[in-house]
């Protein structure tokens, strides 16, 4: 199966947190069992996606380029990079910042 992907939208201060990032669409709710959503994710130079709770799906970001700081379930900030793989279970928080002057894109897989 190839997916194809759907138009890239730009989403504005995202969960409470600053600047624009961009998403495009691969796998949306229903087209795949088990997997809810399967998004690429830009966010531009000193981005980031605000500190939210997932109550009912848990998420993996895969980095694939850039550099920026995870916040974990503790609150906690932890650098990332390029081939790193975050995981956000069901009941966790999380945030993103993009720490540099170029963009960070992530592979997101919520499920």
């Amino acid at each position: 199966m190839i997916i194809k992907p759907e138009d890239t939208i730009e989403l504005k201060n995202r969960f409470g947190g600053r600047g624009s990032i961009f998403s495009t669409s691969y796998i949306k709710e229903g087209n795949l069992e088990g997997i809810r959503k399967v998004l690429e994710i830009e966010l531009e130079a000193f981005a980031s996606i605000g500190y939210h709770q997932h109550t009912d799906d848990s998420e993996i970001y895969h980095i694939i380029e850039g550099k920026g700081e995870f916040q974990d379930s503790d609150g906690e900030f932890k650098t990332v990079e390029k081939g790193d793989c975050c995981v956000i279970t069901k009941g966790q928080s999380h945030g993103l910042v993009n720490t540099e002057d170029i963009p960070l894109k992530i592979v997101a897989i919520i499920f």
